[in-house]
C-alpha cells in the first residue's frame, strides 16, 4: 500500500507540473489567430489592431481591439519571414498604432516546455521502473525451479553436510528450540572456491527441511537507483516470512554485503547493506527463516554481518578429496544414466583429477560422453574419459598447428626430461602419461599423479617439485648446449621459483634466514633479511638445477630413448614410458636412490 500510495503522489506530482508548464507558457486559453499579411494591413486600417510586436525575419505579434467583432481570440501572428519592416512600419503609423520589436528572438517558451517534457519523462521512466523493480522481485527470488533436492543428491564435503543437518531440525521445528530458550543461527555462511557445490547445499537443506528455497544473487540487490536494493531486499525477506519457514539463498554475498565505505564503492550500496543488516536483526528466529550466503572471499565482507546474532555460522566447503571424486563422479554418471565401458576405472579417474572442483568433474563427464557420441560409441570407454581430462585441464588438442621435426625433437626432449627427473626425484607422484602433442598453450606435457593425497608437504617432496619442474631445461642444455636453450622452460621456471620461495618465505627453510619467515600483515623484515632471503631462493634454484644436470647427463641414453620413443608414438602412458628408460639403464640408478 505504501508503494501505491507513493506511486499515485508521484503522477500527481507530474500532472501538476504539467498544468503549470500549460499555464507558463500559455497553452490554456484561446490559441493566437493566424493571419496573412494582407489581412493584417486591412485590419490595421480599420483600427481593428491594438499593438504589433514585430520579430524581423520570423513573425509578428499582436492584440486586437474590442472593435474587432467574431473574433475567438485576441492575440494573432502572422509569418514575416523578410528583415524590411518599413511597409509595416508606414501601416502602423497611419493607423495609429504602436509597435515594438524583438531584435534577437528567442523562444524561451519553447525550450522552457522542451525542458520540462524531458524531466516528466525521466520522472515517469524512474516511476516505471522503480514499480517494475518492485512488482519483479518475487519472481527474481522465487522459490528454486526444478526437482527438490537433499543431502543425498549432493556428493563430498560430508563435513559441511554434517553441519547443515543440524539447521534441519530448526527449520523442521523452530518452536521447540525457541521453547528452551536457544537462539538458532539466523545466518550461515558459505565459503569455499567456485565451483564446489554451496548452490547445490543451500537447496539440499531446504529440501530436506520442507521448507521453500528462495535465491538471489548479491549482484541483484546492487543499482545506482535511490531505493531499488531496499526494496527488493524487503520483498524477498516479506515472502520468506509468510512463507512460515524457508532458506534464503544469497549468492555472492560479497557483492551485497562488501565493506561499507570502500574507495569505489557507492552510497546506494551501503544504504542496501544497512538494510539487509536491519533485516537480518528484525526477523524473530522462532519463524524458521535462516539465510544462507556463499563466497569465495569472506575476507572482502564487511564485519557487522559476520558478528553473532546475523551470521552466527561459517561452514567451509573446500575442494572434493579422492574418495568424495570418486562419490561426485558417480552421482553425475547415475543421475545422467551414463552408459560406461568395463575399462572404466572410477577410482582411478578420481586420483588423477587432484584438486578438481565438483563443477570440473560434471564437465568432464559431460565431456566424456560427447566424445563417446561423436565416436559412434554405446558406451563411455576409458579413452574417452582420458581424452575429456586432457582436455578439461589443457584444452583441446591443436590439431592444425603445423611442428616442424626439429622443433617436435626438441619438445620430445624437454618432456623426457620432466618425466625422467620425476620419476628419479619425485617418486611419490607417478608418472601417468607422456606426451608431445599441442593442446591449449602447450606443446607437450608429462603428467604426473600421486597415489594418495597429501595435506603437509615434506622439505624432501618440495625439492622433488623443483628438481622435476627443471628437468625440462636442463635436458635442453644437455641435449643442445647452453646456447640453444629456449623458451619452452618459462612456465617451469615460474612454477619451481614459487615453490623455492614458498621454502625460504613462509616455511623458514632457507639456509642463511633459517626459521625467520615473511608475513606483509605482521609487518615487512629488515632489507637485509629480505636480500638474504632472495639469495636463500637463488641457492635452492641453482644447488637444484646442477642436481638435475647431473642426474640427466649420467642417463642421456635413457633420456635419449624416451625422447626417440616419443617422436615415434607421439604419446606414451607412464608405464611404458618407465620401461623404456629402464630398458636403457634407468633401474640401476632407481635402487642406488632406493
Amino acid at each position: 500500500m505504501f508503494q501505491l500510495g507513493a506511486g499515485l503522489g508521484l503522477v500527481a506530482g507530474l500532472i501538476a507540473i504539467v498544468g503549470l508548464v500549460a499555464v507558463l507558457t500559455g497553452r490554456v486559453g484561446p490559441k493566437p489567430m493566424t493571419l496573412g499579411y494582407s489581412e493584417l494591413l486591412v485590419s490595421l486600417q480599420a483600427g481593428q489592431v491594438d499593438s504589433v510586436q514585430v520579430s524581423p525575419g520570423r513573425e509578428i505579434r499582436g492584440w486586437f481591439t474590442d472593435a474587432r467583432a467574431g473574433a475567438a481570440s485576441k492575440r494573432f501572428r502572422v509569418v514575416y519571414s523578410t528583415e524590411d519592416v518599413d511597409p509595416l512600419l508606414g501601416a502602423a503609423a497611419a493607423a495609429g498604432v504602436g509597435i515594438s520589436f524583438e531584435p534577437e528572438p528567442a523562444d524561451y517558451e519553447a525550450v522552457f516546455a522542451t525542458v520540462v517534457s524531458v524531466t516528466f519523462l525521466l520522472l515517469m521512466g524512474l516511476l516505471l521502473r522503480r514499480q517494475f523493480a518492485s512488482a519483479s522481485v518475487d519472481t527474481e527470488a522465487g522459490e528454486t525451479s526444478g526437482a527438490v533436492l537433499s543431502f543425498e543428491d549432493v556428493a563430498g564435503n560430508t563435513g559441511a553436510l554434517s553441519d547443515l543437518r543440524e539447521i534441519v531440525a530448526f527449520l523442521q521445528e523452530p518452536e521447540r528450540f525457541a521453547a528452551m530458550g536457544a537462539r538458532i543461527p539466523k545466518g550461515i555462511l558459505m565459503e569455499g572456491p567456485p565451483g564446489t557445490g554451496k548452490t547445490l547445499m543451500a537447496r539440499a537443506l531446504a529440501g530436506e527441511a520442507g521448507v521453500p528455497c528462495f535465491t538471489a544473487s548479491g549482484s541483484d540487490f546492487t543499482g545506482i537507483f535511490v531505493g531499488q536494493g531496499v526494496a527488493r531486499l524487503k520483498a524477498l525477506f516479506r515472502k520468506a516470512r509468510k512463507a512460515g519457514g524457508a532458506v534464503i539463498f544469497i549468492d555472492e554475498i560479497d557483492t551485497l554485503g562488501g565493506r561499507r565505505g570502500r574507495a569505489h564503492g557507492h552510497a546506494e550500496d551501503d544504504r542496501t547493506l544497512n538494510q539487509f543488516l536491519v533485516e537480518l536483526d528484525g526477523f524473530d528466529p522462532s519463524v524458521g527463516v535462516v539465510v544462507v550466503g556463499a563466497t569465495n572471499r569472506a575476507c572482502d565482507l564487511d564485519p557487522a554481518l559476520l558478528r553473532k546474532g546475523r551470521f552466527d555460522r561459517s561452514v567451509t566447503i573446500g575442494l572434493p578429496t579422492v574418495s568424495e571424486r570418486e562419490q561426485i563422479l558417480a552421482l553425475h554418471i547415475r543421475d545422467r544414466r551414463v552408459p560406461l565401458a568395463a575399462d572404466v576405472d572410477l577410482t582411478r579417474l578420481a586420483r588423477l583429477m587432484t584438486g578438481a572442483s565438483g563443477a570440473e568433474l560434471a564437465g568432464l563427464i559431460n565431456e566424456a560422453a560427447i566424445m563417446a557420441v561423436r565416436a559412434g560409441s554405446s558406451e563411455v570407454t576409458w579413452a574417452h574419459v582420458e581424452e575429456a581430462r586432457d582436455r578439461v585441464l589443457l584444452g583441446r588438442a591443436r590439431e592444425g598447428l603445423t611442428v616442424c621435426e626439429t622443433e617436435r625433437r626438441l619438445v620430445a626432449v624437454h618432456e623426457a626430461g620432466h618425466a625422467l627427473a620425476g620419476v628419479v626425484f619425485c617418486p611419490a607422484d607417478p608418472l601417468h602419461k607422456v606426451t608431445i602433442q599441442p593442446r591449449g598453450g602447450a606443446m607437450g606435457v608429462a603428467f604426473f599423479q600421486p597415489d594418495h593425497e597429501t595435506h603437509i608437504a615434506s622439505r624432501q617432496y618440495l625439492e622433488g617439485q623443483i628438481l622435476k619442474g627443471l628437468g625440462g631445461r636442463a635436458a635442453e642444455e644437455i641435449v643442445y648446449g647452453t646456447g640453444k636453450i629456449t623458451s619452452g622452460a618459462g612456465s617451469d621456471l615460474q612454477h619451481t621459483t614459487r615453490v623455492a620461495k614458498q621454502m625460504v618465505y613462509r616455511l623458514g627453510m632457507g639456509a642463511s634466514t633459517g626459521l625467520i619467515t615473511y608475513d606483509p600483515d605482521s609487518g615487512p623484515v629488515s632489507s637485509e633479511t629480505h636480500s638474504r632471503m632472495d639469495q636463500d631462493v637463488r641457492l635452492i634454484l641453482e644447488s637444484s638445477y646442477t642436481t638435475v644436470l647431473g642426474c640427466l647427463r649420467a642417463h642421456r641414453a635413457a633420456l635419449e630413448a624416451l625422447a626417440d620413443a616419443l617422436m615415434i608414438e607421439e604419446t606414451l602412458s607412464g608405464e611404458d614410458a618407465i620401461r623404456i628408460m629402464e630398458e636403457a639403464g634407468l633401474a640401476r640408478e632407481l635402487a642406488a636412490a632406493g
